[in-house]
């Protein structure tokens, strides 16, 4: 088969036509009749905008492989970001059943036993993120209220210093929005921030504490002991990916309401049609752009041949303007009954073990941000979106203004 036999897409995710015009990218894509086709860019993939593509291709590992084979000593994997990263994330760019023990370490503190414990944490670090604006009567919703509650609230769950949160918040941001061979992106601060977090994990080995990162400090895998190496990359992966995405969703959604007053009122007062919300919000305006497989041998993907080495860029904001999954893809529907059917985080073996606490925490936000910020308006014309959409659909810049108030108690919050 030669490139001219397959259908073609002028598809790159980190360009600014993309930034600008995603939606509609996605619509004629899907009018085309070709939801798999092959872009040139970045050395040329395949990008996957089917719903139903996506979970055959998130599921079968054996065929599509996560690893990230940087030294060429595995199954010639190139990761789950395109371009390939020269930094390996040890848990999500692995395959079962390496990746089904390395998961294991970390599910209990996501089940919902520990979500209930994370909750009033969470509630505790969003009341003093408002706090410190509340009196002013206006903020901007990113750096003041929705990165420190998330930022602080990751940072508990896996027993990092709470109050040391605007380094690690800082190398996110960036590192989320630029490609690895940008000159600006943060190397030089993942590499300090890495050799700190490999000084925890030796510290944790030494004097457990119960919590996460001593998890992976002790952590056995297939009857042997976590690597440094390894238990570093998956708590660079907790740190780092717990940040960008759910702050994305939270000003997203917000900046959405603040135009549908009749629909936040609701959302605030009631927390069942809010949960149903925050899953359409997903589907309408996912976080994350693309999670990336490769192709270990010649195959068949909705009809299309797939050669060995080739890369599959599972792209989550077209699946989920799948029509043939999703009806009217292109409206917002607060109520549509299949809206938990997203695939924002995901799908298969690897769906975000932390999809329950992001919700748990965009769920906290929105009901608490309308309630005690009085009066609430989004400055719509001075809203300020990343530069590039390659890696998170995300704000750098969401002013609003509300009715200066007290501050709020903290005695009852566990």
């Amino acid at each position: 088969m030669t490139v001219i036999d397959r259908p073609t897409i002028d598809f790159d995710h980190w360009s600014l036509k993309y930034r600008e015009g995603w939606e509609r990218i996605a619509a004629e894509f899907h009018a085309s009749g070709h939801p798999l086709a092959w872009s040139e860019h970045h050395g040329g993939f395949w990008v996957l905008a089917s719903w139903e593509g996506v979970q055959q291709v998130a599921s079968d590992w054996e065929t599509f492989t996560s690893v990230n084979d940087l030294d060429g000593t595995e199954n010639g994997g190139r990761g789950q970001v395109i371009p390939q990263q020269p930094y390996r994330l040890f848990l999500g760019e692995s395959d079962p059943p390496l990746h089904t023990g390395r998961r294991r370490l970390e599910s209990p503190y996501f089940a919902p036993k520990s979500l209930r414990r994370w909750r009033p944490v969470n509630k505790r670090f969003l009341i003093e993120a408002i706090n410190t604006v509340i009196e002013t009567g206006q903020a901007n919703l990113i750096d003041d209220i929705i990165v420190p509650t998330t930022a602080r609230t990751t940072l508990h769950l896996i027993g990092y210093d709470t109050d040391d949160w605007q380094d690690p918040a800082a190398v996110a941001h960036r590192g989320s929005y630029l490609t690895a061979d940008h000159p600006d992106y943060p190397h030089s601060e993942q590499t300090q921030m890495r050799a700190r977090f490999r000084e925890m994990l030796v510290e944790r080995g030494e004097k457990p504490s119960g919590d996460l990162i001593s998890a992976l400090a002790g952590g056995v895998v297939q009857g042997r002991p976590l690597s440094l190496d390894e238990a570093e990359s998956m708590m660079n992966a907790l740190v780092f990916g717990g940040f960008d995405t759910t702050v994305s969703l939270t000003a997203s959604s917000l900046i959405w309401l603040d135009q549908h007053p009749r629909e936040a009122a609701r959302i605030r007062e009631d927390e069942a049609y809010r949960a149903g919300a925050i899953e359409e919000f997903l589907r309408f305006r996912p976080p994350v752009t693309h999670v990336s497989r490769t192709a270990v041998r010649d195959t068949e993907l909705l009809g299309q041949r797939i050669a060995a080495g080739e890369r599959i860029a599972m792209w989550l904001p077209g699946a989920n303007r799948d029509p043939l999954k999703f009806p009217n893809p292109d409206v917002l529907d607060l109520e549509r009954e299949n809206a938990r059917d997203n695939v924002s985080f995901s799908a298969g073996n690897h769906r975000c073990l932390g999809s329950p606490l992001a919700k748990l925490e965009v769920s906290e936000m929105l009901a608490t941000i309308s309630l005690h910020l009085a009066d609430l308006r989004v400055d719509q014309g001075a809203v300020q979106s990343y530069p590039s959409f390659g890696g998170v659909l995300g704000y750098s810049q969401v002013p609003v203004t509300f009715t200066p108030g007290r501050p709020l108690p903290l005695d009852d919050l566990g």
